[in-house]
């Protein structure tokens, strides 16, 4: 267990997971929702790439619980579980906008909604692995706090975690 986590004697922890979650950044709340979104748009298409975008999205979540569950909260670490899913979809992705390896291309004349959305998802997927290896780099430089702890927060990294009776 983390020795700098959020969690209060007794605590279970998905609340600790909760407390911690509560304790980020107003604007990476709204970036997480926004990339959830555009994962979860994945649905209004039939292609093969909402296929691709789900399964990742999956993947990431099963590599996302178990570590928040072992840290008892959110840290840098999460990057990882993003890492390993994300890279090949990121991969996937550039293949099919630009040639046919990876099966049909997807092109604004063929189906302008497709593009668009593989166009967001693909500077969403950049973002957002450009955020986690940066913040990997800083987990192994030493930053190895839960967000909420008393450490994140005289870092500047998040807020104090809510106290809940």
């Amino acid at each position: 267990m983390n020795p700098d986590a959020v969690q209060q004697p007794g605590e279970a922890t998905w609340r600790a997971i909760a407390r911690s979650w509560l304790s980020m950044k107003p604007w990476i709340k709204v970036w997480l929702f926004f990339l959830n979104g555009v994962f979860l748009a994945a649905f209004a298409f039939d292609d093969p790439l909402r296929d691709w975008a789900l399964l990742a999205y999956l993947g990431s979540g099963l590599f996302l619980f178990p570590i928040m569950a072992r840290q008892r909260g959110l840290t840098r670490f999460l990057g990882t579980a993003h890492l390993i899913p994300w890279v090949p979809l990121l991969i996937y992705l550039e293949l099919r906008v630009s040639t046919t390896i990876a099966g049909p291309q997807i092109t604004w004349s063929s189906s302008p909604t497709l593009f668009g959305w593989s166009a967001v998802l693909w500077g969403s997927l950049v973002i957002c692995l450009a955020l986690d290896a940066w913040d990997l780099l800083r987990w192994k430089r030493g930053e190895r706090f839960v967000l909420g702890s008393a450490a994140a927060v005289r870092a500047g990294a998040s807020g104090p975690a809510p106290e809940w009776s």
